[in-house]
């Protein structure tokens, strides 16, 4: 009996972090830190905003509210300065010039927050916890005092974040990636009285002038007229503008419209073997070689969608031989595997989301 009452403590100390998602653990093993910091160990051992909101996210498909609470606790205590909700949390930490470490850039990122946000609303009706609730409302207020430019009574955009997006006075930088549909959807049945649906409406209206060339750009620039022009800083198709396949992947019957936009993107893909790291929207050029693993997971659910099943397995093969050699010890990148749990979570079934934008975990089913 000592022996049997022996594995059994060894067993809940060896799992005491396990989680219903056994992909969620890995990646949590390798960049969450034990007080809840989520570290890009690609950069400097940063922290932003983005990387703190997809770990809540990730924990709360995981069933993992331990880990979902200690990531709350260090991005109120480190990016906001113990007053979440009442301020939005910096988007960069890291170690300083003089050797300290702290927050090196105070301005806010809006998907950091939306993400926060959404998942703080998600996890209040899934683990029935109505704090999490009234910190979701507090930071959703926040987004709409400090990131939403309201163009007139029937049109917004949102700003990546509160300072450095309004352009010459009045002309807007939009990063699309930070337009999820079903972020949007969940907000608005949230807070009918708020700016979300006027946003997501104002995007939908654009996007066959957004993607007329059916790609994404990392960013564009609304003009005072409402005319949509490319951004001459970033004006390529890369690392945010990814994440808009994966969104519209994930949106099921109200995303088909703009996946529709987003088409020619498969044939990229498909023609290519995997996603390239950078694309010039205007002519479908690929520029270079290079295609980050992340990129085969972030097009998941989106090839999914489309229905093209033989560039959906090319994708997934490519992604086990990947994990392969992780697991032999190859290194691997927090944004890669952060956009990989998000596509392979989805066509795995490890979540679903309703037509309200209203997280289905696996664990709730």
């Amino acid at each position: 009996m000592r022996g049997l009452a022996f594995i059994a403590l060894l067993c809940a100390a060896l799992c005491a972090h396990a989680s219903s998602w056994p992909d969620w653990d890995r990646f949590a093993d390798r960049f969450v830190e034990p007080d809840g910091r989520v570290v890009d160990l690609t950069f400097d051992q940063k922290s932003t905003s983005e990387g703190q909101s997809y770990g809540m996210f990730f924990a709360l498909v995981a069933n993992d509210r331990a880990r979902f609470d200690q990531i709350l606790r260090w991005t109120n205590d480190n990016l906001a300065g113990g007053k979440l909700g009442e301020r939005l949390p910096a988007w960069h930490w890291g170690k300083r010039d003089d050797g300290s470490w702290g927050v090196i850039d105070d301005n806010a990122a809006a998907d950091g927050e939306l993400w926060m946000a959404y998942s703080l609303l998600q996890a209040s009706q899934l683990w029935n916890d109505p704090g999490y609730m009234v910190l979701a409302r507090k930071l959703m207020a926040q987004i709409a005092r400090q990131e939403v430019a309201h163009v007139d009574d029937a049109h917004a955009w949102l700003l990546p974040g509160p300072v450095g997006f309004v352009i010459d006075g009045n002309r807007l930088r939009i990063d699309p990636s930070y337009l999820p549909q079903f972020v949007f959807a969940a907000f608005a049945q949230a807070d009918p009285q708020g700016p979300w649906e006027t946003i997501w409406k104002t995007y939908a209206e654009a996007a066959p002038k957004i993607y007329a060339s059916g790609l994404a750009p990392d960013l564009f620039i609304v003009e005072p007229n409402g005319r949509i022009s490319p951004d001459p800083e970033r004006g390529i198709g890369s690392y945010d503008a990814i994440r808009v396949y994966l969104w519209a992947g994930m949106s099921g019957r109200r995303g088909e419209p703009l996946l529709r936009e987003l088409s020619r993107f498969d044939d990229i893909v498909r023609a290519r073997g995997r996603p390239p790291e950078k694309v010039d929207p205007a002519s479908g050029a690929m520029l270079g070689d290079f295609s980050p693993i992340g990129f085969s997971g972030a097009v998941l659910p989106y090839l999914q969608a489309l229905g093209d099943a033989m560039t959906l397995r090319k994708q997934q093969v490519r992604l086990k031989i990947s994990q392969l050699a992780a697991t032999a010890g190859a290194s691997t990148a927090y944004y890669d595997q952060a956009l990989i749990l998000f596509g392979k979570g989805w066509v795995d079934g490890a979540y679903r989301l309703d037509d309200d934008g209203r997280l289905v975990p696996g664990w709730s089913r």
